[in-house]
């Protein structure tokens, strides 16, 4: 079966008002794997993310988000990261629709504007909104992606090169703080619009 591998730096994450407020001790984990079923060390996927409605909803603070290495510079090329959600909690929760923010910056902190839809691409599909349900240790996914489109690169591009997503996922308590990840995405290029899929029970997004 091919695999993959995850790589997890640094993890960082900031308050509302851009301060550090912390650091995950995530640093150089590796993740292995397998693209057709994905899973964690010691993680069963089919049964630790499952629908349901009889759980409460999840608390940010609970979970952990790590992100799979990945973008490019390929023109016409679906490109694209996705990002991990674990529970590391006690008892189960529930996720249910898309990130409620996915904010890109310079790596001098300056926000940088960009489009977010909910579209298939070459690289996910856009599956039904759902609620997901992670016991203790589940993981569940979605997926940003974008495709460069030659030659629509603005000339200040300074304000192009995004070198930071910040996330916050639709859990509560999610206005504290964000989960800040390095990119490299020149959001010009991708004509300042990405597609954003919903929570889903797997750990790799539907393509």
């Amino acid at each position: 079966m091919a695999q993959r591998g995850l790589s997890v730096t640094g993890v960082t994450t900031r308050n509302r008002f851009g301060i550090a407020a912390g650091k995950a001790a995530l640093s150089s984990i590796v993740v292995t794997m397998a693209t057709a079923t994905g899973s964690w060390p010691n993680i069963n996927v089919s049964e630790a993310a499952q629908s349901s409605s009889s759980v409460a909803q999840c608390i940010q603070g609970q979970l952990q988000v790590a992100i799979e290495q990945g973008g490019g510079l390929q023109v016409h090329t679906a490109l694209g990261y996705t990002f991990l959600i674990v529970n590391t909690g006690a008892r189960s929760c529930e996720l249910r629709g898309y990130p409620r923010e996915t904010a890109f910056s310079t790596r001098g902190g300056q926000l940088l504007k960009v489009s977010k839809s909910h579209h298939r691409s070459a690289l996910f599909a856009q599956p039904k909104v759902q609620s997901v349900v992670l016991r203790p240790a589940g993981v569940a996914s979605f997926g940003i992606s974008y495709i460069y489109q030659h030659g629509t690169s603005e000339i200040d591009t300074k304000n192009c090169m995004a070198n930071l997503i910040d996330v916050r996922l639709p859990a509560r308590a999610s206005n504290f703080f964000s989960y800040e990840f390095a990119v490299s995405i020149d959001i010009c290029e991708a004509g300042r619009q990405v597609e954003v899929t919903p929570v889903e029970n797997r750990a790799v997004p539907l393509a």
